[in-house]
């Protein structure tokens, strides 16, 4: 019951956000899959940042909400390089053993623009919750990943990524829920 009420909360949040410059993000691996929708956080007032509301699943019946709130820029000059920080929100359910956590994560984005006439980028982010801001069943929580995008066209990239998330459960240290390649698609609308 629990796990429809976040899977119903997050499309809840999908579908009622008015329009704008926003992006939905998704991912597919052999073993798991994420959905993660980004808009402008000028919809809660708070201007010039990007949030995030992320749905994962794996095959293990793991599921995991997200949410974030982050802002990116360019060091000064004319460089391929864009940096950003921000938090994160989690809130997770394991299925075996029956455990759940939330987690407050700080973390950061570094993106590299390689030039060509077919827009490419490399990007790595990074978050993790230390033991302190990390409750209920797990010690602390990591969520690594990069990925290679491609711009299709200019409202869609595809990409090839690995991500490694990561939980110190009281029951099971250091749970895996995603260790693996993925593939995906990012439209913008």
């Amino acid at each position: 019951m629990f796990k429809r009420v976040l899977v119903g909360g997050f499309l809840a949040t999908v579908l009622m956000s008015p329009a704008g410059a926003d992006t939905l993000d998704a991912y597919l691996s052999q073993e798991s899959a994420q959905l993660t929708y980004l808009t402008d956080s000028s919809r809660i007032g708070l201007g010039g940042a990007d949030l995030s509301f992320g749905f994962f699943f794996n095959d293990d019946s793991d599921m995991m909400l997200s949410t974030g709130l982050s802002v990116a820029g360019v060091p000064a000059g004319d460089q391929p390089l864009t940096f950003g920080l921000g938090g994160k929100a989690y809130l997770g359910l394991i299925d075996d053993p029956d455990d759940n956590f939330q987690s407050l994560a700080l973390g950061g984005e570094v993106r590299y623009t390689i030039p060509s006439n077919t827009p490419m980028y490399i990007a790595a982010e990074g978050y993790y919750g230390p033991r302190v801001t990390t409750f209920s069943d797990a010690r602390d929580l990591l969520d690594l990943a990069v990925r290679y995008e491609v711009e299709v066209t200019p409202g869609a990239r595809g990409f090839i990524g690995y991500r490694h998330l990561e939980a110190d459960m009281d029951k099971r240290r250091d749970y895996k829920m995603d260790d693996h390649v993925h593939f995906g698609v990012r439209f913008n609308f």
